[in-house]
């Protein structure tokens, strides 16, 4: 294969400075768990930034079901009453999934602490690989790695790996090696192209299969261009890479579509009309800081540039996908900025994915600079950076040069429960029992809130209602307690008799409260009894017989996610016993003389179980397959 470079940057001695950014990788990732990172990263405190403890939680459940029940798919009853943990709700833990997996599906922390680590390390590797398949010389592809290094560090990057968004990352990695070697293909069909090409589909399909939708675009243009120009034996191979990674993924992908129905897209707060205005979009937050959003919209108007100058020197095709990939991801994160719903499905981060790939054209019109400058003088290069570089330092404001030295220490993750946590957790353990549930107070908060409690289940070995993720978007968080909201409605507007109801439908003896509404409200309750807790919250607990049966009786003896046991179950005289667990389509019970049913509510929400059995039962056990 002929190499079509911008510059003649061809020597080996690049990869030593390849080296170099990738030891400046590790040196950066190992950054991220503090002072004393090798004890940090092997021990078993989790994560506890962004959606991480929400992943970690998830990864574990689906891990345990993989290696038990062949499906990633489980009925989790330590939350909400029972919610199908699907990938409709927290997507993200995929990569989590996949990591406790290899380590025997067990909840280990390390392990996933030392999978987002892998995730980092892989991102000098996979650029350098996605720019020479893409034509260009090593020296350029030493450029883009530098250049993906900086955005993976800056605001962007940076707000993602806070957030807890290893499945974007992992993703937006998977789309640039896969558009780099669809190039590479087209130029040298060989196994060795083919093979990468198939590794980058399985993991885009797996991480994140939005990217890969979005990428069906790009990749039929380049199939328009050059399909003609190849034999039938270069197509065949080509459609089955995408369709093996496409079956491969298909015992999760189902699920995804099986299970769509449970995801409610919030409403729109503001009309769309109202938002469309240039600035509302410059000063989003998404972009980070004047010094961010300056960054991210000069690195999108170089790779333009970039783009003419791939085109110019013979990359046409290499152009062409990833331009249209680049402004497709673009386009909508700015979508994703006005319209709520689809920004809160994520839209909005697809910025992350646009930036990664339009280093690569910025990288080729970098060296196409250096190259045309070196013409002129062989030191012209040099002189010209080291010019641009003393005028930053001489007139860049202070704030601006203490935001470079992020690149060189990193701001930490949140690792380990504070004292205050741990305190509360023990009052938990010490102050219930599992005979009822806990209703948590959540709050709505940024995408950066830590969501730590959804670990309480694992650290208490309670059942919650609330704590798992105030946002979680699927229908049966909905009746929680959020921001003195019960179950959507300003607690204020509840009577005591609709409380104890309440109570009684969820079985729940013990409330969290941490706003001074509820708190309010809750005091006012004379069935309730207050005492403090840690992290200025308080801990009510509700004067109540506690039973997770509505009629009839049964005493709870296991639950988790193989299934919920109860003994001594008895019927009422209708023959019937109401649980106060979400019924789930595709619930199985044993005996099989008992038959379950839907029992719908009055108020509209999640439905609950019914069992109808003609005389008492030693044991019945409640299970759901996922399917």
């Amino acid at each position: 294969m002929t190499m079509r470079a911008s510059c003649p940057g061809r020597s080996r001695w690049w990869r030593v400075l390849l080296l170099a950014l990738v030891g400046w990788q590790g040196w950066l990732t190992l950054g991220l768990f503090g002072n004393d990172p090798w004890q940090q990263l092997l021990s078993d405190q989790p994560m506890l930034s962004g959606r991480h403890p929400l992943h970690l939680y998830h990864g574990y459940l689906g891990a345990r079901s993989w290696a038990e029940r062949g499906t990633l798919c489980c009925y989790d009853p330590a939350y909400h009453a029972g919610y199908p943990k699907t990938p409709v709700f927290d997507s993200g833990s995929r990569p989590a999934e996949l990591a406790l997996l290899l380590v025997g599906a067990r909840y280990c922390p390390a392990t996933y602490k030392l999978a987002q680590a892998v995730v980092c390390l892989l991102v000098p590797f996979v650029i350098y690989l996605a720019a020479r398949g893409l034509g260009l010389s090593r020296a350029t592809g030493v450029a883009a790695v530098l250049l993906v290094q900086l955005v993976w560090w800056g605001r962007p990057g940076r707000d993602a790996l806070e957030a807890g968004d290893s499945d974007l990352l992992l993703g937006s990695l998977a789309v640039a090696l896969q558009a780099g070697l669809l190039v590479r293909y087209h130029d040298n069909p060989a196994v060795l192209p083919l093979l990468g090409l198939i590794f980058a589909s399985l993991l885009g399909w797996f991480a994140h299969p939005l990217l890969m939708v979005l990428m069906i675009p790009p990749v039929l243009l380049y199939y328009l261009v050059v399909g003609p120009k190849h034999r039938l034996l270069w197509h065949v191979p080509l459609f089955g890479t995408f369709l093996f990674s496409l079956l491969a993924n298909g015992f999760w992908l189902c699920d995804l579509i099986r299970f769509w129905w449970v995801r409610v897209v919030p409403e729109l707060d503001t009309p769309l009309a109202d938002r469309l205005t240039l600035g509302a979009i410059l000063r989003s937050e998404l972009w980070g800081d004047s010094f961010d959003r300056g960054l991210c919209f000069l690195m999108l108007g170089l790779a333009v540039v970039g783009l003419l100058v791939m085109h110019r020197t013979g990359q046409t095709v290499g152009a062409r996908l990833i331009g249209v990939s680049m402004s497709g991801k673009f386009l909508l994160a700015v979508i994703g900025l006005l319209y709520d719903p689809l920004g809160r499905l994520g839209a909005a981060q697809l910025i992350v994915p646009a930036l990664l790939l339009a280093c690569l054209p910025v990288a080729c019109l970098s060296a196409w600079v250096v190259d045309h400058l070196r013409r002129q003088h062989p030191l012209l290069p040099f002189v010209g950076l080291g010019g641009v570089l003393l005028l930053w330092v001489s007139c860049a404001p202070e704030k601006h040069r203490q935001r470079l030295a992020q690149l060189l220490t990193p701001r930490p993750f949140t690792i380990g429960l504070s004292n205050e946590q741990k305190n509360l957790v023990v009052a938990l353990r010490e102050s219930t029992t599992p005979e009822a549930r806990i209703l948590w107070e959540d709050r709505l908060g940024g995408r950066f809130e830590s969501r730590w409690t959804a670990l309480l289940a694992l650290q208490t070995q309670r059942f919650f209602v609330g704590g798992l993720e105030a946002g979680a978007g699927i229908e049966h968080t909905a009746t929680g307690l959020i921001d003195g909201r019960l179950a959507g409605r300003p607690i204020q507007e509840w009577t005591d008799g609709e409380l104890l109801e309440y109570c009684q439908r969820y079985n729940i003896k013990w409330i969290v409260s941490s706003s001074a509404i509820t708190q309010e409200r809750l005091r006012r309750w004379s069935q309730a009894a207050a005492r403090p807790l840690p992290a200025h919250r308080q801990l009510f607990t509700i004067n109540r017989n506690a039973s997770y049966t509505l009629s009839g009786s049964a005493t709870l003896h296991q639950a988790d996610f193989r299934g919920i046991i109860l003994k001594d179950v008895h019927p009422d005289a209708q023959g019937v016993i109401h649980l106060c667990w979400h019924y789930q389509k595709g619930m199985r019970v044993s005996p099989s003389r008992i038959q379950i049913e839907e029992q719908p509510t009055t108020t509209g929400t999640v439905s609950f179980v019914r069992l109808r059995l003609d005389s008492a039962a030693g044991h019945v056990l409640l299970t759901w397959e996922g399917r």
